[in-house]
């Protein structure tokens, strides 16, 4: 009898833990948690200031680079999600260069560079509404 006692223990603890197994595999980040997290850093840059001289153009740049290393930090799984942050990434990566562009061409005082980098900027920018939309769809699927 005692042998069948530790049998069904162990019947019963390993029936428990697949149990607890399956059900933390399902309580795993869906794709609406993921996009609120990729939603929640990328609202960040909506609180950042457009500076009023040179010196602050720098410091906008940084604060882009560093919500792009947040928004790189989470870790998505659906592949439509995936492509949205990857662009998001894009986006944020080309703003910060072409404001670091504005920037040492202001500088230097070189007029080309200064248009060339303020082009670039207008059309990085220009992709964030495209992004944000399909976030959005993708978001309140």
């Amino acid at each position: 009898m005692h042998l069948t006692n530790r049998f069904n223990r162990y019947t019963v603890l390993s029936a428990t833990a697949v149990t607890m197994s399956l059900l933390l595999y399902g309580c795993g980040e869906n794709r609406v948690s993921q996009c609120n997290k990729i939603i929640t850093v990328a609202n960040k840059s909506i609180g950042l200031t457009i500076p009023k001289d040179i010196s602050g153009l720098g410091i906008l740049a940084d604060n882009i680079d560093q919500i792009r290393t947040e928004v790189q930090a989470i870790a998505v799984q659906d592949s439509n999600l995936k492509e949205s942050q990857t662009q998001l990434l894009g986006m944020y990566g080309d703003v910060s260069q072409s404001l670091k562009a504005e920037a040492k061409a202001t500088e230097s005082k070189d007029k080309n560079a200064l248009e060339k980098a303020k082009g670039e900027l207008d059309a990085a920018v220009s992709k964030e509404s495209d992004i944000v939309d399909r976030l959005n769809i993708l978001c309140t699927k």
